[in-house]
């Protein structure tokens, strides 16, 4: 452990040492308060006390020093005692002395301690110790000095040595509070001692952390206040509250506690000591409480855990970005803004996760199959995994499984009651309608919150139970066809006539009426991801045309208030507990829109029962059409910014919307540029297969749809080809199987030539970028055989195309671009940098101007400007706004300066070591290796040889 960690423990079992016995003496009248690091500021013994107790009349009754030791470690009779008369010295005046340790007593540590509680003479004890410690002289020095009153000091001292580690210590506070919290008859007795304990300590941290020393009284009366707040109080702010722990998306804690779910996972998860990963899993349909439970057990276990972890596995993007997430709390400077494929985000979290002390905890959240989410899981370390799956039928691995069922009745009549905000007395008086209401709802959690939802909006009593129960009923056997297996034909019912009553509130002939909009929201809903969905998106889906919309403007778009008020249309769908609110988006630049960030979450089965609904009708098509749409700004608006959190985000609803269009047979031109837009991202990432099966579907898509969009075919066609082209650089071995043979790809360029030539009068800058592109993909490839001889004609073919054309800037600064290569290749690197300053000086952007600073670095390298290369490098691994290098660029970049490194090292400049230093440790250097060729991978390996050969020659 280091030195940070070691501090840290050390503390948190001080402060644990304190809160326990704050929580023992809450019931007695005497004591006024305990003193957080002990007394002011300015007492000669403020460093001397860990904490104090105070009684009313101001005495203290207990001065206390609390030593922390690693698990097993010892402290000597010598040590202790020398602890002990460092209070005594210091003056202050207590009734007894405690040192508190959870160390094992070490030599003559048991003889002190029973010395101490042998209750003898001041003179005798001190003749005993003298003798006992005969060979510690300055133990002996410091006894013989004490006077008559450090002797009557000395006489009222004790030591504890305590074997309890920090998981016993926090348990058995958990069971304190409960027993405090239960006795008061507060409606959390039982639930979120975890959290509550969280709370107090962080508390407490506070107090310590005051240099004033003002707030350091920790007073019972303020205590009590804060064990024994009100149940809904406690339950607002521990579903709401950040914890400082937690990384991700925490649902709401649940009102009611369910110990047939719960306390199985409490039986999985005993404390322990050991380095073992334990995992459970909850398994049961949607709506039925595998999520609440997951909540519910963080929040009574969340002091247990030094990290948390809530992994949204609903689609392969969201898995991605919550681990981005995680990642991120683990590490701020591990992500850099660079994109990251998921095999990095993977080894990388879990080397943080195994270095932590700790105990950690990861919630694998709506897993459709474990084999998915199983690279995910951490497999080593001292931690916690716990997955919520809908899918009994996958394999569940090891470990803990719980069935997740339908609420127990009396779980059911206490969330009836909160939901319809009844008192202790009104629940009591209908608790013959409580229970037959929740009879008929089958017990299931989704069901009683609609239910619950449409009673209390539609403003009807308890006692009109029988008329709502009889609609169910008719209504069930109406909706029997649109029953999903497993589901109570209730719940379904319970939710069509939450949509029922919502139609009825709409007003025929208002324009825009917020019902109506609302519901068409909530109808756009249904085919995106669960989580996260932002607000504007459904609301522009919902009122607005995509062929209306400026073609210029390629972004999100956002309705003023003046429009539609986007609050209240939501109030229409959150009256009838339709939806809840969500974590808010990232922010995003330019954005100023009050709400703009608003996001909210849906239930997926109650997406699966409006999908069911929708397929009724025939307008659904082009209400799915318009979505894509939107959904395609929504995610080329932050793709173009770089702002990549926005970016996974919507690469989750787009990959749900996608899979929805498959499933319902829609292919459309919107769908296929999803497809392309999700495509790019996955490719720069460097997962080439997932990247290819997206541009093949936007073929397929644009085929089936009859769609006469050239250039996106053209475009498409050339990323298919691009790729295979560029994967053929790796070795056998790391080489991706792609579905598109070279000789697709060979085909995908004639097919881009023949087009490009088509273009040259009525487009020619697209022509022109067209032979750009390809002629340099061409030149750049190594590959033998026909092959190479056909793509050598191509490449003539693209350079007479491009003589042919009226220059263009692109074709002038890519001109300029191939210069600097050419001055690199001949070692003239003072003019290499001349003609990156001056394409950077036009304010080129985009991938130019990357390939250009990539060749400015090796260009002031070779001039062994070794500071002015770092500051370039640091850009890319540093700033967010960097432009972004495709993995293999990286790896051209890092091996060329390697090369000029190691040439100056050997040349005696050792400033160039700092930049081979830079270079080599470039984050994920392993992982561009993989993706290099062997001549690639030699190079690193050299460099990041010779760099330990210098290191190890000047240390000596």
């Amino acid at each position: 452990m280091d030195g940070g960690r070691g501090a840290a423990r050390g503390y948190h079992y001080q402060y644990l040492r304190t809160l326990e016995q704050l929580v023992a003496l809450i019931d007695e009248p005497e004591v006024a308060c305990v003193r957080v690091e002990g007394p002011p500021a300015g007492d000669g013994s403020v460093d001397k006390v860990d904490f104090d107790v105070v009684d009313t009349d101001g005495s203290v009754r207990t001065a206390v020093q609390v030593k922390s030791r690693v698990a097993g470690g010892s402290m000597s009779g010598a040590m202790a005692l020398g602890v002990l008369l460092g209070m005594l010295n210091s003056g202050q005046e207590a009734e007894r002395y405690w040192l508190l340790t959870n160390a094992r007593p070490g030599v003559k540590g048991d003889r002190l301690d029973e010395v101490l509680s042998a209750d003898i003479e001041p003179q005798v004890l001190r003749d005993t110790l003298m003798e006992l410690f005969h060979d510690a002289p300055q133990r002996r020095d410091q006894l013989q000095s004490l006077d008559a009153g450090g002797l009557a000091r000395l006489a009222r001292c004790h030591i504890a040595f305590d074997a309890r580690d920090d998981d016993e210590i926090r348990e058995e506070l958990r069971n304190s509070l409960r027993v405090i919290r239960n006795r008061t008859n507060q409606g959390l007795g039982d639930q979120s001692a975890g959290l509550l304990t969280g709370y107090l300590l962080a508390e407490i941290l506070d107090r310590a952390a005051d240099v004033s020393g003002g707030r350091a009284a920790f007073s019972l009366d303020e205590l009590r206040k804060l064990v024994l707040v009100d149940a809904q109080t406690l339950a607002q702010s521990i579903g709401t509250r950040d914890w400082g722990t937690i990384a991700g998306r925490l649902p709401a804690v649940p009102d009611v506690r369910r110990p047939g779910l719960i306390d199985p996972l409490l039986a999985a998860f005993p404390a322990t000591k050991a380095r073992q990963t334990r995992r459970a899993t909850l398994v049961g349909p949607s709506g039925i409480g595998k999520s609440s439970t997951a909540a519910l057990y963080i929040a009574e276990r969340a002091d247990a855990y030094d990290f948390i972890g809530w992994i949204d596995c609903e689609t392969p993007s969201s898995t991605l970005a919550s681990f981005l997430r995680v990642l991120d709390a683990l590490d701020p400077n591990a992500t850099s803004g660079q994109e990251a494929r998921p095999d990095q985000t993977q080894q990388a979290v879990q080397r943080l996760l195994g270095r932590l002390s700790g105990r950690w905890l990861l919630i694998f959240d709506n897993v459709a199959a474990t084999r998915q989410a199983e690279p995910w899981v951490p497999k080593a370390g001292r931690g916690d995994v716990i997955l919520t799956t809908l899918n009994a039928a996958t394999h569940l691995g090891t470990g803990e499984v719980v069935q997740v069922s339908a609420m127990e009745r009396n779980e059911s009549v206490q969330l009836l009651t909160r939901c319809l905000h009844l008192s202790d007395l009104e629940e009591a008086s209908w608790t013959h309608a409580l229970d037959r209401l929740a009879g008929e709802l089958g017990d299931w959690p989704l069901a009683l919150e609609l239910g619950a939802g449409y009673l209390y909006t539609c403003g009807m009593g308890l006692d009109q139970v029988d008329h709502y129960l009889s609609a169910l009923k008719l209504r069930s056997l109406s909706d029997e066809e649109m029953v999903p297996h497993g589901y109570p034909r209730t719940l379904i019912a319970a939710h069509s006539m939450c949509i029922d009553k919502l139609q009825e509130r709409i007003h025929p002939g208002t324009d825009l009426d917020v019902a109506n909009v609302g519901l068409q929201m909530f109808y756009a809903a249904a085919y995106l991801a669960s989580h996260r969905i932002p607000a504007h998106l459904l609301l522009a889906a919902a009122i607005s045309r995509v062929e209306d919309l400026d073609p210029e403007h390629r972004g999100p778009v956002l309705i003023p208030p003046d429009v539609v008020n986007i609050g209240e249309a939501l109030r229409e769908l959150a009256r009838f507990s339709l939806i809840k609110n969500d974590l808010p988006l990232p922010p995003t630049y330019g954005e100023t829109l009050p709400g703009a960030d608003r996001s909210l979450s849906i239930n997926t089965v109650s997406q699966e029962l409006m999908r069911e609904r929708l397929a009724r009708y025939s307008a659904s098509t082009t209400a799915i059409d318009q979505l894509a749409g939107h959904v395609e700004r929504w995610l080329t608006g932050p793709s173009q910014l770089g702002e990549l959190e926005r970016v996974r985000i919507m690469q989750s609803h787009a990959e749900m919307l996608l899979a929805h269009i498959e499933a319902m047979d829609l292919p459309s031109e919107r769908a296929a540029l999803i497809c392309g837009n999700l495509a790019a991202p996955y490719y720069s990432q460097g997962d080439v297969v997932r990247a290819e099966e997206l541009y093949l579907r936007e073929l397929d898509y644009l085929v089936r749809a009859d769609a006469h969009n050239e250039a996106l075919v053209v475009q498409t066609r050339f990323a298919l080809a691009a790729m295979h082209i560029q994967v053929q650089e790796l070795g056998s071995e790391r080489r991706p199987t792609l579905r598109t043979t070279l000789d697709e790809a060979v085909g995908h360029l004639e097919f881009v030539l023949s087009q490009a030539r088509s273009w040259v009068f009525d487009y020619p800058k697209a022509a022109m970028k067209l032979a750009v592109d390809s002629r340099i993909l061409i030149q750049g490839s190594h590959i033998p055989g026909d092959t190479s001889k056909r793509l050598a004609l191509l490449a003539d073919a693209f350079t007479d195309l491009q003589s042919r054309i009226e220059p263009t800037t692109y074709a002038a600064n890519y001109g300029l671009l191939e210069q600097a290569e050419d001055c690199l290749r001949t070692h003239r690197y003072a003019e290499a940098e001349t003609h990156c300053r001056g394409l950077l000086d036009q304010g080129v952007s985009g991938p130019l101007e990357a390939e250009t600073r990539r060749r400015l670095v090796e260009a002031l390298a070779g001039q062994a400007k070794w500071d002015a290369a770092i500051e370039e490098v640091n850009y890319w691994q540093a700033d967010p706004a960097a432009p972004r290098l495709f993995r293999h660029a990286i790896v051209d970049l890092i091996r060329n300066v390697c090369v000029s490194c190691a040439a100056a090292l050997t040349e005696g400049d050792a400033g160039s070591l700092r930049l081979l230093d830079q270079v080599v440790d470039w984050p994920d250097l392993d992982e561009f290796i993989a993706m290099g060729t062997d001549d690639d991978q030699a190079a690193i390996i050299s460099a990041r040889a010779l760099r330990e050969v210098i290191r190890k020659a000047r240390r000596r």
